[in-house]
């Protein structure tokens, strides 16, 4: 009899159903725990957590980074990009380490709208924050979850096709926002974050939420702690709300807003139409219209 892989239970789910687009519960669980379950690859789990993820389910996997990391991160990576000016590159060879302020109106310009800070990090660059190898050690767990070869796409550059990003992302008070989407889903079967910022301390507001069954808003914030990852199929509606909505944003502060942590295996711009996320536009999601509100910057023209 074949045995039973991550990558064997996820093609067989995927050939069967439909993929997901609504989030179903959120389930809390130890990294550590959680870790040694993926490792050891175990039929009972992994036919519970590839039908439990592809069902909408979402995980918040407790204390994968140590708070001190985190806050390292985003003060280190403020710092790096603090003199260097905004830019935009594409994944093509020697793509440097760059970061883009997106405001409103250049956020206009991009597939899903959004308000946000990017700071952009290649493994083939000369890793300047030392960031690749704590993060792709988890990185590797979740990889091997999603059916891939944990250091698939690690050594890749972008003539590859496919190569690994590391993102820190600022959302500014008030205006920083990400609209409901879906992730690409071709190269990697799960939205990958780690968080940075802790609601009642460092932000107020809805943050990051998904989309549940009958387009209902499922807060998330309240969960979760720095140092967590999140994870979740990438076809599941998700998206970024504005915080702290009665402050000035600051994009000179590092201690401004809501900071998080992405991780995600890109198709590069050597493709003329790359998979690429896809917005939900929120007209076509009907959400409670006293929900709405809160979804888009107040007072902007979005």
């Amino acid at each position: 009899m074949e045995k039973t892989t991550f990558k064997s239970a996820w093609e067989k789910r995927e050939k069967k159903f439909p993929l997901p687009t609504r989030a179903n519960k959120i389930e809390i669980v130890n990294y550590e725990e959680f870790k040694k379950k993926v490792l050891n690859e175990k039929k009972d789990f992994v036919e519970e957590i590839t039908t439990s993820l592809f069902s909408g389910d979402v995980y918040i996997l407790k204390g994968a980074y140590t708070k001190e990391f985190m806050v390292n991160l985003k003060e280190k990576t403020f710092s790096y990009f603090k003199d260097k000016p905004s830019k935009f590159h594409k994944m093509l060879e020697g793509s440097p380490d760059f970061h883009r302020k997106i405001d409103l109106e250049t956020g206009k310009k991009y597939a899903l709208r959004l308000c946000k800070h990017s700071f952009y990090f290649y493994p083939w660059n000369n890793d300047p924050l030392n960031l690749f190898k704590p993060i792709n050690e988890r990185w590797r767990i979740i990889k091997k979850l999603m059916g891939l070869n944990p250091t698939e796409y690690e050594n890749n550059t972008p003539k590859d096709g496919v190569i690994d990003r590391i993102q820190v992302v600022h959302y500014p008070s008030k205006i920083g926002f990400l609209e409901p989407h879906t992730d690409p889903h071709k190269h990697q079967r799960l939205f990958h974050s780690a968080y940075m910022s802790k609601k009642g301390i460092d932000f107020e507001g809805l943050g990051f939420y998904l989309i549940g069954k009958n387009n209902k808003i499922i807060e998330v914030e309240d969960l979760i702690d720095i140092g967590d990852i999140g994870i979740g199929y990438a076809t599941v509606y998700h998206g970024v709300a504005p915080v702290n909505i009665n402050k000035k944003p600051d994009w000179a502060d590092v201690n401004d807003g809501r900071w998080f942590l992405s991780m995600y295996s890109n198709e590069t711009d050597i493709y003329e139409k790359r998979h690429t996320s896809s917005g939900g536009k929120i007209k076509n999601i009907t959400i409670d219209s006293n929900l709405k509100s809160q979804l888009f910057p107040q007072n902007s023209k979005i």
